[in-house]
């Protein structure tokens, strides 16, 4: 079974208002305002041209019905003449309102897109680490082609709606009064009924929309580990979660089918019940002489077009419910506040700082106490190496270097300068990283290695980083060498090759800092000895920060720090750990056996 607890919390949603909803939607409209309101006032145009053709043929019925042979027809053909401009009207202006409004709703679907990337790409890691991929992806989608089919619907169905409404009964109203109010009862009593009809439907979808995300996000999952679902044999496991989660997912889209469709019976049943019996009254009404026939023309066709725009609106609203809650969630995830990557308030990491000086470092999740009170120095220059066992606190020590997450006590300096007051921006301008699974995306091998640089460099600083990261060895086997495409997460590299992507990503950055975490631990022995070698060398130029698994990668280290049970317990240069025959003795001894 699929946990939803981390949805749980978001079911308050049922609670995001209408007004919220416009809000949002202006939000993402405001640039486009201009090309929407035109969109608007064309349909507007169209909508009022199309109540004319009712009354017009009202006109023709009781002119006809009073026409005697030989009377002039001019009457007609006015009439005529006016249906004929009314009808051109009106779709001149459907086509001009439709060709701007639809542009409007694709770009504001293009443009909450981008804004959801960018916002999920600047919220903290803490935060990623307690959602799901699919989950995310489903909201951007839902979200966007929410947003999307809310403004159609504005331009092909709420203006008419709002149109037949208002000037329909106004029109009635003109040639009675008791008609005019009948229609404004039915409409009042249609609109009650439909917002105590509507809560439960509410409730339901709002249901389905979170059990779909959670679907979404195990079908992501599926998807985005397949060799280990294909070499495990966990396909048909995984499959049997997803059915059952499909089954629990369809009970729940048949209850919300069922009372939108239940709630949509009912106002028919409404609308059929007032619509023959205002007819009643109208036939009654001529039979006394109170009303020309025409009258009983226009309201039949106006009240068709009324039950059409009732019909209309509660099929709808059910449409509407969904997109709405699709915006809802969005919303509820651009709320999400930005702490780390908010660079307001925060200053540049200067170009010329001496020391890095970690003091009392404590961090914990929750009740399990990671890091304790570590303290160390890294002077500018300098190359320090990280060891200890599994679990020792050594990745979490090393988010924290790299600000992934600032909750914790005690502080980060770079020189007097607190790491929290410094802007990611800034910071990253001088930090380069290899972590120990190297993510690549479905680019060229040369994209892959360069787009961690904002700065443009040369073909001398990319061949230097593939010299040293010893890329050149396989790249030029490719079919297409640099210019190869290496697949999604890299399928067409290696473990090894990808993590020598990796190093080759970080040198070609020319970072000040680099921070390396476990970076060589997919190599065989020979390519680690040759590729340690080269970043040796690389390191006389940069401060160095290795954590490591394979102990011979620090041994040259100016400073090694053994962490075990999230303390520091040893530090100094490698003969001296290694002569006192302590921690480090023992790991390496180990290691060689």
């Amino acid at each position: 079974m699929i946990n939803t607890s981390e949805n749980d919390r978001e079911l308050d949603l049922i609670e995001y208002s209408n007004w919220s909803l416009v809000k949002d939607i202006w939000k993402f409209l405001k640039p486009y305002k201009g090309r929407f309101f035109v969109a608007s006032f064309a349909r507007f145009i169209s909508d009022i041209a199309s109540l004319y053709p009712a009354y017009g043929f009202a006109l023709i019925v009781t002119f006809f019905s009073k026409y005697e042979a030989g009377e002039s027809l001019g009457y007609f053909w006015l009439v005529t003449s006016i249906l004929t401009v009314a009808y051109a009207v009106k779709y001149i202006a459907r086509y001009l309102g439709k060709y701007f409004g639809y542009q409007v709703s694709e770009r504001v679907a293009l443009d909450s897109q981008i804004k959801m990337i960018s916002h999920l790409s600047a919220l903290d890691i803490a935060w990623h680490e307690k959602e799901n991929a699919g989950n995310k992806l489903k909201r951007i989608q839902k979200g966007s082609d929410g947003l999307d089919k809310i403004l159609r619907m504005w331009i092909n169905n709420f203006i008419e709606i709002a149109i037949n409404f208002i000037g329909m009964i106004f029109i009635l109203s003109r040639f009675d009064r008791l008609v005019g109010v009948t229609m404004i009862v039915f409409l009042v009593t249609y609109f009650v009924i439909s917002f105590f009809l509507l809560k439960r439907a509410s409730a339901v979808s709002q249901e389905v929309d979170i059990m779909d995300e959670g679907i979404s996000g195990l079908m992501f999952q599926t998807i985005n580990n397949i060799r280990s679902v294909k070499v495990l044999a966990m396909a048909e496991r995984i499959l049997e979660m997803i059915k059952n989660q499909i089954t629990r997912l369809f009970g729940k889209i048949r209850q919300r089918i069922f009372r939108f469709q239940i709630r949509a019976t009912v106002l028919n049943f409404w609308a059929i019940v007032f619509r023959i019996g205002t007819m009643i009254l109208i036939v009654y009404g001529i039979a006394h002489g109170n009303y020309a026939v025409g009258v009983l023309v226009l309201f039949s066709g106006y009240f068709s077009s009324l039950a059409e725009s009732v019909d209309e609106l509660s099929e709808i609203t059910q449409e509407l419910i969904i997109c709405k809650y699709g915006v809802a969630r969005m919303s509820r995830t651009l709320s999400e506040p930005i702490l780390i990557d908010d660079e307001e308030g925060k200053v540049s990491l200067p170009r010329d700082w001496k020391k890095i000086t970690i003091k009392d470092l404590a961090f914990a999740y929750g009740k399990n106490k990671v890091l304790k009170n570590i303290s160390f120095e890294i002077n500018r220059g300098e190359r320090v190496g990280i060891v200890g066992l599994s679990g020792a606190g050594k990745s979490t020590l090393l988010k924290l270097l790299l600000k992934e997450n600032e909750s914790f006590e005690g502080e980060i300096l770079f020189d007097d300068l607190p790491i929290k007051q410094i802007s990611k921006k800034s910071f990253f301008d001088q930090v380069g990283v290899v972590l120990q699974d190297t993510e690549v995306f479905n680019f060229t091998l040369r994209d892959n290695i360069t787009i961690a640089s904002e700065n443009e460099r040369g073909e001398a600083d990319l061949e230097r980083a593939l010299d040293i990261a010893h890329v050149a060895d396989f790249a030029y086997k490719l079919p297409s060498g640099l210019d190869t495409f290496i697949g999604e997460k890299g399928v067409k590299l290696s473990g090894g090759e990808r993590q020598r992507l990796g190093i080759a990503r970080a040198v070609y950055k020319q970072p000040e800092l680099l921070f390396l975490d476990e970076a060589t631990s997919h190599l065989d022995l020979e390519s680690e000895e040759k590729i340690k070698d080269s970043l040796h060398k690389f390191f006389q130029s940069v401060t160095a920060v290795v954590i490591a698994h394979r102990l011979t990668t620090i041994r040259e280290m100016d400073k090694i720090l053994v962490i075990e049970k999230g303390e520091v317990i040893e530090s100094g240069k490698f003969d001296e750990l290694y002569g006192a025959k302590g921690r480090l003795f023992e790991l390496w001894e180990k290691q060689k056996l």
